[in-house]
């Protein structure tokens, strides 16, 4: 671990309370609250040379999750607001559909800007109707076995779509074969050229526990790890949302059991207050 990274874990620890608090209050994530996770496949598109080996690593099942970053999902108001939007990959080492990570499975996290500083604009210029109308981006440097440092990209085949909302669009594009993701990598530092890694096809949407699920760029387990400043803070970050939105749900799911048990037993107070006043 280098000096940076050093100071980013540290600089994460401090804002890992602040995240967890948020994360507690919401129920959620602090960010990226709500969305719908796909059940996907990675075909290689690469074959040769470093990037080939990198494709065949990843080819296999996936789970992706679209979201979007500031609003809760409530009706279509949050779609015409500012906002970006972010896909979440795990390449997964068996098809099973769980949101517990194994040891072999790998996330990459994009969203719809080039970088970091260029957030306040994205906001303006993302596409919040339709997810497969926006390019994404890892923003951050990897280092990738076999291959070096490197930034990742998502571009979506532009399917057309009637007129609906992001998630009916999704699933059209999705029953039709057309939902497809490709991945690309370049050299990091480099203004050089991307190159195609291989096109993620998703299927169909899954119930799986998104509390649960955590997506986290430290899980590495195809090779490819989080480098830098700024990538380290997520360490502790990623951690104290987890913590923060599982206790989150927990307490509203006792509120909400609690409230339930004393609305029963106001009700069956009340018969019984009935059922003695007639005799």
């Amino acid at each position: 671990m280098g000096f940076l990274e050093a100071i980013g874990r540290a600089f994460g620890g401090v804002l890992s309370p602040l995240v967890w608090q948020g994360s507690l209050l919401r129920g959620a994530r602090l960010f990226h609250a709500d969305g719908v996770v796909y059940c996907a496949a990675v075909k290689a598109l690469a074959v040769e040379g470093e990037v080939g080996a990198l494709a065949e690593r990843l080819a296999g099942p996936a789970l992706v999750r679209l979201s979007s970053a500031l609003w809760r999902w409530r009706g279509g108001r949050s779609e015409r607001r500012p906002d970006v939007l972010g896909v979440a990959v795990r390449f997964r080492a068996s098809e099973e559909v769980t949101p517990v990570a194994s040891e072999r499975d790998q996330d990459l996290l994009f969203l719809s800007a080039r970088r970091f500083s260029l957030l306040p604009i994205a906001l303006f210029t993302t596409k919040t109707r339709d997810f497969l109308a926006n390019d994404y981006y890892t923003q951050l440097p990897f280092e990738v076995e076999g291959f070096g440092r490197a930034e990742f990209r998502l571009v979506p085949l532009r399917a057309e779509t009637e007129e609906a909302n992001r998630l009916e669009r999704l699933e059209r594009a999705a029953a039709s074969g057309v939902a497809l993701l490709r991945l690309e990598i370049r050299r990091g530092r480099t203004r050089g050229r991307w190159m195609a890694v291989g096109d993620i096809e998703l299927y169909e949407p899954v119930d799986i526990d998104q509390t649960a699920l955590r997506l986290d760029p430290f899980h590495t387990g195809r090779g490819i790890v989080p480098r830098g400043l700024l990538q380290a803070t997520r360490l502790a970050t990623y951690t104290a949302s987890y913590l923060g939105r599982v206790l989150g749900v927990r307490g509203r799911r006792g509120a909400s059991t609690a409230s339930t048990a004393s609305t029963a037993s106001t009700a069956s107070t009340r018969g019984r207050a009935r059922r003695g006043g007639g005799r």
